[in-house]
């Protein structure tokens, strides 16, 4: 992508940002302006539950800074108070920046929203780089450098010294070349600090499922699951037991599955879609004897699911499996009857995930 489009982007999300906030402290100027010195403003950044990844308060302040040519406008004494607060609202996070006068008086408030929480501070610096720059201390014109005062009276003279004579036109004085004003160095812009990494978060989950496609019949289990998770990506082992269940042709004998499962998934927003692949074994066990016999069993499929938010550390998931059964149990009894697993199996499952 061409550098001029990326400015012109660059330039579109600045105003996008920085609009609303700076529309409500526009309708308070008038008040805000008669009261407050350009002395910058006081910053309280906070970051809420299950924000511990998102950049911290010194990356704010570069972002602002680098936009305001290397000036950091907040200062202890801030005349005016700046509110930052960063929460997770699902799979998304939620920035709101508030504006508060000396006297406590709220002079605009605006909330802004990202998945990515580096992309929403990045947002916020934006926004405050273009409100906090009426309040930076005026630079000194270049001209206005005061002169130096006056040399105080010379001593007098000895009484033995004689004036020099004057003359009553002395010869003109070559004009004194002024010297040159020093120039300032410009402000070396501060490098804007990266985001930090996205760090993962542990994932513990559980839940019931219905299958079909391994077992002679729908068999109900059980699965559950640990991993990590990040924005847009989790890795996760899961285990899942299907309890025993008898049919046709196996009237007295019951077939139960125990298998595990390596599960990267994709993210965005509250849907995400997995590869799954999973090893484990089918066991044959006689009712009347005890005798049991297990066959190996193994499967590639892509599950699709829906993650509903229900706190900030505490979601649902409902998930649709299709796999292809690439070792396929099978079975055949003494009489002649016999069964295999079908070449495609699906499971339903629903889950509630913990985040930690």
């Amino acid at each position: 992508m061409s550098g001029p489009l990326l400015l012109r982007r660059r330039i579109r999300r600045t105003k996008r940002a920085a609009l609303p906030l700076a529309a409500s402290l526009f309708l308070a100027a008038p008040v805000a302006l008669a009261q407050v010195a350009p002395r910058g403003a006081r910053l309280s950044y906070t970051r809420g539950p299950g924000t511990e990844g998102c950049p911290e308060e010194p990356s704010l302040r570069g972002i602002v800074a680098s936009q305001l040519g290397g000036v950091d406008p907040f200062v202890p004494d801030g005349a005016w108070h700046v509110e930052v607060v960063i929460q997770r609202k699902g799979p998304a996070f939620q920035g709101e920046i508030a504006l508060h006068d000396r006297d406590g008086r709220e002079l605009g408030r605006q909330e802004l929203s990202s998945p990515i929480c580096g992309v929403l501070v990045e947002d916020i610096g934006l926004s405050l780089s273009v409100v906090m720059r009426p309040l930076l201390p005026p630079r000194p014109a270049p001209g206005s450098a005061s002169t130096s005062p006056p040399s105080g009276p010379q001593p007098p003279s000895a009484p033995g010294d004689a004036a020099p004579p004057v003359s009553p036109d002395p010869p003109p004085r070559a004009p004194a070349s002024k010297p040159p004003h020093p120039v300032a160095a410009p402000a070396r812009p501060v490098p804007r600090p990266r985001p930090p990494p996205d760090r993962p978060r542990l994932q513990l989950g559980a839940g019931v499922l219905l299958g079909a496609g391994v077992a002679p019949s729908v068999a109900v289990g059980f699965s559950g699951f640990a991993g990590a998770r990040w924005e847009r990506f989790s890795l996760s082992l899961e285990a899942r037991g299907d309890l025993p269940i008898d049919g046709e042709p196996y009237r007295g004998w019951t077939i139960s599955a125990l298998s595990g499962s390596l599960v990267p998934c994709g993210h965005a927003d509250w849907f995400f879609g997995c590869a799954v692949a999973t090893a484990g074994g089918v066991w044959h066990a006689r009712e009347s004897t005890g005798r049991e016999r297990a066959l190996p069993y193994a499967a590639l499929g892509l599950r699709a699911g829906l993650e509903v938010p229900l706190s900030a550390r505490l979601a649902a998931q409902l998930t649709g499996d299709l796999s292809i059964n690439t070792v396929r149990p099978s079975y055949r009894l003494l009489h002649g009857a016999g069964w295999k697993a079908a070449p495609v199996s699906e499971a339903l499952a629903l889950r509630l995930v913990a985040f930690f």
